[in-house]
C-alpha cells in the first residue's frame, strides 16, 4: 500500500510538473508573439516614417530652384503688370471702381451703385473688390463682363446675379411700342489684386 501511494505521488507529481512545463510553454509562446507583433508594427511603422523622409528630403532638395523660378515670376514685369498699381487698399478700391463705372457706361449699361468690400489677404497679395449693381440689356452686359476680364491688371467678376424683366418701350407721341425689350437687373463683384509688402 505504500509503494502504490508512492507511485501516486511520482505520477502525481510528475503530471504537475509536466502541466507546469506546459502552462509555462503557452505563456512563454503567447508573450513570444505578443512581443512578434510589436515588432512588427513598429517595424511598419519605422518603414512608413523613413519613407516620409526621403520624400520630404526630396522636397526640400527641389525647394531651391522652385524659389529662384517663384522669385524670376515675381520679378518679371509682365507678372507685376497684372496686380492692380496702387500702394493702398483703399486707393486701388476707388480706383475699380472708377474702371467699372467706365465699363458699364462705355457699354451702355446704367450703373446704380458700387460699394468696396473689406480687403482680404491671399497669399502674397491682398484681393480688393468692388460689388456693383447696374442696369441694362444682354448686349450690354456681354461686353461690361469681357471688357472686364480682358484689362490689364488682372480683374476678376464673382457672385454674378442677372434678373430680367421684358417691358415695352414708350415712342415718341406716348404711344407704346408693339415690341418687346429685355431690362436686366445685374449685381455682380469685381476683384483685383495688390501685391503685398516685399511679396
Amino acid at each position: 500500500m505504500t509503494a502504490a501511494t508512492g507511485l501516486g505521488w511520482g505520477h502525481r507529481a510528475a503530471a504537475l510538473s509536466l502541466l507546469l512545463l506546459l502552462a509555462g510553454g503557452a505563456l512563454y509562446l503567447l508573450v513570444d508573439r505578443v512581443w512578434i507583433a510589436r515588432y512588427h508594427y513598429y517595424q511598419d511603422a519605422l518603414e512608413q516614417q523613413q519613407g516620409r523622409l526621403q520624400q520630404l528630403e526630396r522636397m526640400a532638395a527641389s525647394r531651391e530652384p522652385i524659389q529662384q523660378l517663384l522669385t524670376g515670376i515675381q520679378q518679371d514685369r509682365a507678372v507685376i503688370a497684372q496686380y492692380l498699381p496702387q500702394s493702398a487698399p483703399a486707393l486701388a478700391a476707388a480706383d475699380l471702381q472708377q474702371r467699372v463705372k467706365a465699363v458699364v457706361e462705355a457699354a451702355g449699361g446704367t450703373l446704380q451703385s458700387t460699394q468696396a468690400l473689406p480687403p482680404a489677404e491671399e497669399g502674397n497679395a491682398v484681393k480688393v473688390t468692388v460689388s456693383a449693381a447696374m442696369n441694362g440689356d444682354v448686349d450690354s452686359l456681354r461686353k461690361i463682363l469681357h471688357d472686364l476680364e480682358a484689362q490689364t491688371p488682372l480683374l476678376f467678376v464673382d457672385n454674378l446675379q442677372v434678373s430680367a424683366r421684358e417691358s415695352r418701350p414708350r415712342l415718341s407721341g406716348g404711344r407704346v411700342a408693339n415690341y418687346t425689350r429685355v431690362q436686366l437687373s445685374v449685381q455682380f463683384e469685381v476683384s483685383g489684386y495688390l501685391r503685398k509688402e516685399g511679396g
